[in-house]
């Protein structure tokens, strides 16, 4: 005797036929891929956002220090004030801004009565040799732009000025003396010891700082004429 299996089969047929439906209802049915609008993304799946890369260029500017002039009794003495400046600023620029119009006082400043000897002068050049000479060519103009010469005392202060400010400068090697020009040629300086064509440092003008006492004995002065300057031990001529 034969079962008849139509049933059967019939039965598991449809029980296909149920699965397959429920597999299918689970699938998605769009056709199309969704758009994402990009702020709804990650920022590491951003295009929109661009991708820039800092770099610090370092300080634009830095503290300088120059020194003006402050009555002391009878005298003046340098007095030492700060102002900025552009970082890769060369020698001739620093100086430079003691000069002419270039300088301005602060309020307190001009309080405290500070003068700027510079300010009747124009800086011609200015430059540095390998010997640390500092090589200063000045003029001092009138009205009319003509040069004039000043008083011995108006050119003394300001050498005092150009030789603390120069030595005084904060660089990797110091410099240790100055060179003063007039127009290009080599001019007299009034210091402490007397006029001079050579070189000069703060040794010179000591008695512009604040602690120097003038000496009790009296000293003959050392006069000299034009085209003579006084012997000076120990200096080497790095400025011509």
């Amino acid at each position: 005797m034969r079962l008849d299996r139509r049933p059967l089969l019939h039965h598991v047929a449809v029980v296909l036929a149920t699965m397959l439906a429920a597999v299918a209802c689970s699938l998605p049915t769009d056709d199309e891929a969704a758009i994402i609008e990009p702020e709804d993304l990650p920022d590491a799946l951003r295009s929109d956002l661009a991708t820039t890369t800092t770099v610090d260029p370092g300080p634009r500017s830095e503290p300088i220090e120059l020194y003006l002039l402050a009555a002391a009794g009878d005298r003046n003495v340098v007095v030492q004030v700060t102002r900025e400046i552009d970082a890769i600023a060369g020698f001739e620029q620093r100086i430079g801004l003691l000069f002419g119009e270039n300088f301005v006082r602060t309020e307190q400043e001009e309080e405290d009565g500070w003068s700027n000897a510079l300010r009747e002068f124009e800086l011609i050049e200015a430059s540095v040799n390998d010997s640390r000479v500092a090589i200063i060519d000045m003029v001092a103009l009138d009205e009319n732009g003509e040069p004039i010469t000043v008083e011995a005392q108006v050119l003394a202060d300001a050498v005092a000025q150009l030789v603390f400010t120069a030595t005084g400068f904060a660089l990797d090697d110091p410099i240790l003396a100055v060179r003063i020009l007039s127009n290009g040629a080599r001019t007299f300086v009034p210091t402490l010891e007397g006029d001079t064509e050579e070189l000069v440092n703060r040794d010179d003008f000591v008695n512009y700082t604040a602690e120097w006492v003038p000496p009790t004995t009296t000293v003959a002065a050392t006069s000299t004429t034009q085209g003579t300057a006084p012997e000076r031990d120990g200096a080497t001529d790095n400025g011509d």
